[in-house]
């Protein structure tokens, strides 16, 4: 073979000057050609570029033809509009060839068949408002043999040579042009603002449109350089090819190489081609002055819209996004500026936590100019002012002055600042409100059971509980909804959100709204609990997948046909209860769970060795045709299939089948699966005891799953059946959050949505009276009522509740009493909110060793204090003695730093978690490398740099880490924080555990971490 030799056909020497300087040459013929420029400044500093052209001519050009069975194919432009025309050049290495060009996309548009004789081939193609928002022109040339075969090569065998290249057309006709104008030039905090809205088409003619407008603090923008969403680009998004090109050359001259069957989309011919639609960034933000979904204009286009404004002193973005019935969209923005003469904006830190001692205050402002004199006045509730509550200051000229007032120990969980400033007839006034975070990771005990005459609950709790600041919280009732109740409030506050625990929290509250809608006020929910499960509908969609599943943490993250399927459910059980879930959502789930029943899926996320065994993996498998029965599009080829393979499922994934197959109608299939199963459940007692068989390893690990499974495919299959009562008892006693076996998300989520099931069956029953005893003290008492599924709540501090336990431990003993002599049970859900009386500051390992420390971001050396405004750097360690699955690292933050989020625009300049010194410019060749989709099944990039963490939240006050698998050993992660509020703060421990089996945790040493007062 030959190598390919470039000639130098032209040259230009020229000096620069400040205006663009031109070199002109005419190419001699037609090819490929490389334009370089090198030039070298006054101190002799050399600089070179290059760029690629390619040249069309009438004879014939040696096209490159490494590549034996592709072609280039050239466009002229890479982007065009509707009435445009293309020329592309076809770069064929073959001459007296005949060609079939086609312009297609999910099909074809048009065809041609020209003639290649040689040369540059080009053809025109006129743009149509079809080939919006792309289309691919496609070659394919085919030539007979032409030479007679040879000993060695056949250079003259039949042949073919296939391209195609993407044709960008932006579809400017349909785009409208959208103008926003607020009617005056500043509004005032609490103003109800009026924005003029006018759409007009490409020829300037008003618009019948329906306009969504909304407004956001610009400065919440710049965060992430969000810019008003284009529908033109939204809805007109590349599409994928979606067409095939097969061919018979390899049958009809078996000479030609099996590769020579290209298939456009699966290969990359030519210049390149299109694959799946483009990714579209979406952004969500708080600071949202007004929404308004629809506003309908006039036949000119004409709206004024009417919104009322926040009291933020800023400027808001107010950004429209228009659509007209005729396809046809456009969008605008405008800024609405917010301000008074004389401003006042707190500066204080995002949070707080009890024994807190900082400065903080009110940054002063006046946009006349000039040097006024301000008095200044704060007041606070919830923290104590332990400083002058009047200052007078004079401002500089143009320069605002912040006033600071010193704060310590916060009082309550809520902490309200108040400024007041004034000068002259100008005033403004601000309240604040801070949340007070504990300083200790949040413990809960629970009991649960059923009460017939009466029954002694004892709580062994640690010896520091504050029994002023623990709460004993009770819930009872005749149904079990009470135990429903009582375990949602202890869900409600766990702190991690991955798709099984959102599921598992959404699940007990959707179960108390239905039986909200259908029993009535006796049912008690929290006051925003539809906002709350349409949050957890939003948060699981936006986490489907390209391929239609739901990802653990987020849309790019791994999942399972299992996780998928329970996160569905809880999609299911919110539409099944009115709120509005997509179609769409559903649909893409279903089709991705019907693949993983007929097409195995790869293993997006092993997590252990196991999870690649047969029976685990039948496990997804009966997930999928569980979901797909719920959802209405019921797989009867798989569930037969898995009836097949009954005697190879888990114990657990018999008892789901089971479920599955009941819910079709076919109870007698259904009961020869369960039949087996009950007899292996006994009785004892009221309880129904399972056999430890049903036990297996599972990445969502629960204790609690298969009876629930076992209740609920019971209900299903026999819903008389003498196992239910037993069956209800022990999935309500069986669990005692915070002791030595405590619960995780997964056991609450199949519990309640069992027991849930089991509520809507029940019968109701006369309410018995109650009474709840500690010693001698009267915690609650009731009176027999009339059936009711109203549950009776009630919480008390334990203040003289506790007696002394063996080694300095502390006891709560609960009489539980209701009269003899009636059939009804009372069921009963006690919680104990354990707060301790003094923050930890000591290290504990039970599993996980976790360590914690401060550097100064310059230097990297240890502190524990630093001035105000400095960078921090924040370095943790765990470290474990065997493999640890769904560990989660959470590190709260002292209340005068803040975490610094390396991907915002403002902190781009920063280096990565782990930088040294002598890393940083290793960082900056390797930047453009640091998002590559890696496809490993642990870990994940964190700003340039490798976590063994596939996850992580920056919150207000904590940065959260969460790993899918630990193997034994030493694994560490830091990020970068900065020190905004001078003071001395709490510096509580940082905490790991397993997520699904808490009893395995550890914490790192706590204190105190100073920030000083910049000198200024």
């Amino acid at each position: 073979m030959g190598d390919w030799v470039s000639d130098t056909v032209a040259r230009c020497d020229l000096t620069s000057t400040a205006d663009s300087v031109p070199c002109r040459f005419t190419p001699p013929a037609g090819g490929s050609y490389i334009v370089t420029f090198a030039a070298t400044d006054p101190a002799g500093r050399p600089a070179a570029t290059s760029l690629y052209r390619w040249v069309t001519g009438k004879d014939w050009v040696p096209w490159n033809d490494e590549s034996r069975f592709k072609m280039e194919v050239i466009p002229d432009k890479q982007r065009y509009g509707v009435g445009d025309t293309a020329t592309v050049l076809f770069a064929s290495p073959l001459t007296d060839a005949e060609a079939w060009v086609t312009v297609e996309r999910e099909g074809l548009i048009e065809e041609r068949r020209p003639h290649i004789a040689g040369g540059a081939t080009t053809l025109k193609f006129p743009i149509r408002e079809a080939y919006a928002p792309n289309a691919f022109v496609s070659i394919v040339v085919a030539r007979g043999r032409s030479a007679a075969p040879g000993t060695l090569a056949d250079p003259g065998r039949p042949t073919i040579r296939v391209g195609y290249a993407e044709l960008r057309v932006t579809p400017e006709v349909k785009r409208l042009e959208v103008e926003v104008q607020p009617l005056k030039p500043e509004y005032r905090p609490g103003d109800t603002a009026r924005v003029r809205l006018r759409v007009r088409d490409t020829r300037g003619a008003g618009q019948r449109s329906e306009v969504t407008l909304w407004a956001v603090d610009e400065g919440v923008l710049a965060l992430t350089g969000y810019k008003t969403p284009d529908p033109i680009d939204l809805i007109y998004k590349p599409r994928g090819l979606g067409l095939h090109l097969a061919s018979d050359l390899v049958t009809v001259a078996p000479q030609v190489l099996d590769s020579a069957a290209t298939i456009k989309g699966d290969e990359s011919p030519g210049g390149g081609g299109g694959l799946g639609a483009a990714e579209v960034l979406r952004s969500r933000f708080q600071s949202t002055a007004f929404f308004l979904g629809s506003v309908v204009t006039d036949a000119e286009g004409r709206a004024v819209a009417v919104a009322k404004l926040p009291d933020n002193l800023t400027t808001f973005r107010v950004m429209a996004v228009a659509v007209t019935a005729g396809d046809r969209y456009g969008s605008g923005q405008s800024p609405l500026l917010v301000t008074r003469p004389l401003l006042a904006r707190p500066a204080l830190p995002r949070f707080l936590r009890r024994t807190d001692e900082f400065t903080a205050g009110v940054v002063v402002n006046q946009r006349a100019g000039g040097t006024p004199t301000v008095n200044v006045q704060a007041a606070a509730s919830g923290v104590l002012l332990n400083d002058n509550a009047a200052r007078t200051v004079i401002l500089a000229a143009g320069r605002g002055s912040e006033v600071r007032f010193a704060f310590r120990d916060t009082t309550e969980d809520i902490a309200t600042f108040r400024f007041r400033v004034a000068s002259g007839s100008d005033a403004d006034a601000v309240e604040k409100k801070l949340p007070v975070r504990p300083a200790y990771h949040l413990r809960a005990s629970t009991a649960a059971g059923v009460l017939r005459d009466t029954a002694t609950v004892l709580f062994a709790l640690p010896g520091d509980i504050d029994p002023a600041r623990s709460r004993i919280e009770l819930n009872l009732g005749a149904s079990v909804l009470a135990v429903v109740q009582g375990a949602f409030q202890y869900l409600s506050v766990y702190p991690y959100d991955c798709s099984e625990q959102v599921a598992s929290e959404a699940l007990p509250l959707i179960a108390l709204y239905q039986a909200r809608l259908v029993l009535g006020p006796g049912v008690k929910l929290p006051p925003d609990a539809k906002d709350q499960i349409a949050d957890a509908v939003g948060v699981l969609s936006r986490r489907q997948r390209p391929d239609g599943g739901i990802g653990l943490w987020d849309a790019n993250d791994w999942t399972t046909p299992w996780l998928s399927a329970y996160a569905g459910e809880a999609l299911i059980a919110a539409r099944a209860a009115g709120l509005a879930v997509s179609d769409t959502v559903l649909s893409r789930l279903g089709a991705y769970l019907s693949k993983s029943l007929h097409n195995e899926l790869p293993i997006q996320a092993p997590v252990a060795s196991w999870y690649s065994e047969f029976r685990v993996r039948l496990a997804d498998r009966v997930a999928a045709v569980d979901f797909l029965s719920r959802v209405g599009r019921p797989d009867l080829a798989g569930e037969n299939d898995l009836l097949q393979l009954a005697s190879q499922l888990a114990w657990e994934d018999r008892v789901r089948l089971a479920e599955v197959v009941a819910r079709r109608g076919a109870v007698r299939a259904a009961r020869q699966l369960l039949d087996p199963i009950w007899a292996s459940v006994k009785i004892e007692g009221r309880r129904a005891v399972i056999p430890d068989s049903t036990r297996r390893p599972f990445y969502f690990y629960s204790w609690e799953r298969p009876v629930a499974r076992l209740l609920t495919a019971t209900l299903a299959a026999d819903s008389s059946h003498v196992l239910l009562g037993p069956l209800v008892e022990t999935l309500i006693a069986q669990g005692r959050a915070g002791q030595l076996s405590p619960w995780n998300t997964q056991d609450y989520g199949a519990a309640i949505g069992a027991l849930a099931a089991f509520a809507r069956r029940q019968q109701r029953a006369a309410a018995r009276g109650i009474r709840v005893r500690s010693g001698s003290r009267v915690l609650l008492e009731t009176q027999a009522r009339a059936a009711s599924a109203a549950v009776i709540d009630s919480s008390a501090p334990l203040t003289g509740l506790l007696t002394d336990g063996p080694s300095g431990s502390k006891t709560l003993r609960l009489a539980l009493e209701t009269p003899a002599g009636g059939d009804a049970p009372v069921y009963y859900y006690v919680t104990v909110q354990e707060v301790p009386r003094n923050r930890p500051v000591t290290p504990d390992q039970q599993g996980i060793q976790v360590e914690r420390w401060y550097e100064d971001f310059a230097t990297g050396k240890p502190i524990v204090s630093v001035g105000e405004g400095e960078l921090v750097r924040v370095r943790l360690r765990i470290t474990i003695p065997a493999e640890r699955q769904f560990v989660v690292l959470d590190d709260p933050l002292p209340a005068g730093l803040e975490a610094v989020d390396l991907s915002l625009r403002t902190s781009g300049v920063l280096v990565g978690p782990g930088a040294t010194r002598q890393e940083q410019a290793e960082h900056e060749e390797a930047e453009g490398e640091s998002s590559y989709p890696w496809g490993w099944y642990y870990g994940s990039w964190d700003d340039g740099w490798w976590s063994p963490f596939d996850h992580k939240e920056m919150r207000d006050d904590r940065v959260v880490y969460a790993a899918t698998v630990l193997w034994p050993g030493t694994y560490s992660a830091t990020y970068v924080a900065r020190a905004t509020t001078p003071g001395v703060f709490v510096r509580p421990p940082a905490h790991a555990e397993e997520m699904y089996n808490p009893a395995v945790h550890g914490r790192s040493e706590g204190g105190v971490f100073t920030v000083t007062v910049k000198s200024r």
